[in-house]
């Protein structure tokens, strides 16, 4: 895919930084510049390939711990390498999938259980379980390197893409737009009292078939 390229050749680029330190590090040593420059191109790159937590951001952040400059530069270089070596092999985009997956099946469930609850209102189900699909959609358009500007996002938006890329077709396209509605009413209070509980358990329903029905279309 387009962005699996795109997030090795970041690696690469990042590594001949690394490549360019060594060189003066003989004579000149390394600064706290060097080491900050490369840990935060690095924190960046990882957060774009497999989300905010992950073990390599872990890591990377254990590397900048240590108590000289020096330290915290070869650490940072050992992890920015062994970053380079699996997304370069294609390892980590599989479990940035996984990752996503979970996420969003976890929220999805979230919104299942709000409908069992009786102190929170039914609307606040349609949210979360909108804001799973949302990002799912988001995955998706993603993998595809459909690219939608950040101030256009939304669930709207991704499934238009979705369906002029040829991945849904219109009927699904609208039945997601339904979805998109009711999550407007809920989160901006118009017609709030209408998402009853029979409402919100459809949507959550469907939202849940449709993860089903196109669970395979990350990896």
């Amino acid at each position: 895919m387009n962005r699996e390229k795109d997030l090795v050749d970041r690696s690469a680029l990042l590594l001949t930084e690394v490549q360019e330190v060594e060189k003066r590090r003989p004579e000149h040593g390394v600064s706290l510049f060097d080491v900050n420059n490369l840990a935060s191109k690095g924190a960046s790159l990882i957060q774009a390939t497999l989300g905010a937590k992950s073990s390599y951001a872990e890591l990377l952040r254990m590397a900048l711990k240590q108590k000289s400059a020096a330290g915290q530069y070869f650490a940072v270089a050992g992890v920015l390498q062994a970053f380079h070596t699996d997304i370069a092999k294609g390892h980590l985009i599989n479990i940035r999938h996984e990752v996503e997956s979970i996420v969003v099946s976890e929220v999805v469930s979230q919104a299942r259980n709000i409908l069992g609850s009786k102190s929170v209102h039914p609307a606040v189900a349609v949210v979360v379980a909108c804001a799973g699909i949302e990002e799912f959609l988001r995955n998706w358009c993603e993998e595809k390197g459909f690219v939608v500007p950040e101030k256009q996002r939304s669930i709207s938006r991704f499934a238009k893409e979705l369906r002029v890329g040829g991945c849904i077709d219109l009927p699904v396209e609208r039945r997601i737009q339904s979805w998109a509605d009711y999550r407007n009413q809920a989160a901006h209070g118009d017609g709030w009292e209408k998402l009853d509980a029979k409402i919100a358990d459809r949507v959550v329903s469907e939202i849940e078939s449709f993860l089903v029905e196109f669970r395979t279309v990350l990896g």
